[in-house]
């Protein structure tokens, strides 16, 4: 057998950073599972006991586990396992949205499967991805109706977007005191990734500005500000040519499209908004609560 150092050197020199991923996800975790399947199966276990906490453990591991089989279904360039990922990160986010929808927790409930069913997309053909995306459509179809939050509420709203290794860009839009119908908007965006070593690892972006919304849309026109300045998106931009295929502007869109929805939109370049390597805002947003 080989003793964890040797065996991490063995991935470092072979460039799995899947394994280095999968031994830093498992290093030191206390939890009782080690697979993504056994994760799966005991989280529903501690779900329906309801241990919530042992579930909620469970179902965050069963997640990184299938980020882990994703990385290595890519390093191994393998079209049918990597489908075979995309339906167990699929399938943990369903898990994830049944914690949430156990403790009352809606919107929240409702942003995982959502989340889930827009995974149908990577492989439209695949019969098992397929069936996670109908259950992930089904669960999603049992709280579509329970508290639903409409607009903006009064004290304010986070969007969130999930991307992949528990890596979340957000929005946050807090009404502005004294400002009827002004919005601070603090957004962070990300690009996740794993470093050569194994480590999670994340590019970011930022946008801060004070914006109002006209017929659902705010817009916010990037460029140089000192930092921690809030941009001044209140005025209505209706001219979009100014900046639709234009490779030194940015301009970020943002959309109430749906209840509980946020789409983001860039006009421009997302190279011009000054965001880190291959961080983009685009993006359908969901009403999250909570960290």
């Amino acid at each position: 057998m080989l003793v964890p150092s040797l065996a991490a050197a063995q991935a470092f020199e072979s460039g799995s950073r899947a394994e280095l991923y999968r031994r830093y996800v498992l290093a030191g975790k206390d939890v009782q599972c080690r697979t993504n399947a056994s994760c799966a199966a005991l989280g529903v276990a501690a779900l329906d006991a309801g241990r919530i906490k042992d579930a909620q453990a469970l179902v965050d591991m069963e997640s990184m586990l299938a980020d882990a089989a994703t990385l290595q279904a890519e390093e191994d360039n393998s079209p049918k396992a990597i489908n075979s990922a995309h339906a167990r990160v699929a399938m943990a986010l369903i898990h994830e949205g049944d914690v949430q929808a156990s403790e009352g927790a809606f919107s929240n409930a409702r942003a995982f499967y959502r989340t889930a069913a827009s995974r149908g997309k990577e492989a439209p053909d695949d019969i098992m991805l397929n069936r996670v995306v109908t259950l992930a459509q089904q669960r999603l179809a049992g709280v579509a109706d329970k508290q639903v939050v409409e607009g903006l509420p009064a004290t304010g709203v986070r969007f969130a977007r999930y991307l992949k290794l528990g890596a979340w860009s957000s929005v946050v839009l807090t009404p502005l005191k004294g400002r009827r119908g002004v919005y601070r908007l603090v957004a962070s965006f990300v690009y996740p990734g794993v470093s050569s070593d194994g480590q999670p690892a994340v590019s970011t972006g930022t946008v801060l500005a004070n914006v109002r919304f006209y017929g659902a849309i705010a817009r916010v026109a990037v460029a140089d500000q000192p930092d921690g300045v809030p941009f001044d998106a209140t005025t209505k931009v209706s001219n979009l040519a100014a900046y639709d295929g234009h490779a030194d502007k940015c301009l970020i869109e943002f959309r109430l499209s749906e209840p509980e929805t946020l789409d983001v939109v860039t006009h421009g370049s997302a190279g011009a908004c000054r965001f880190g390597p291959k961080v983009t805002a685009d993006g359908r947003y969901y009403l999250k609560t909570g960290s």
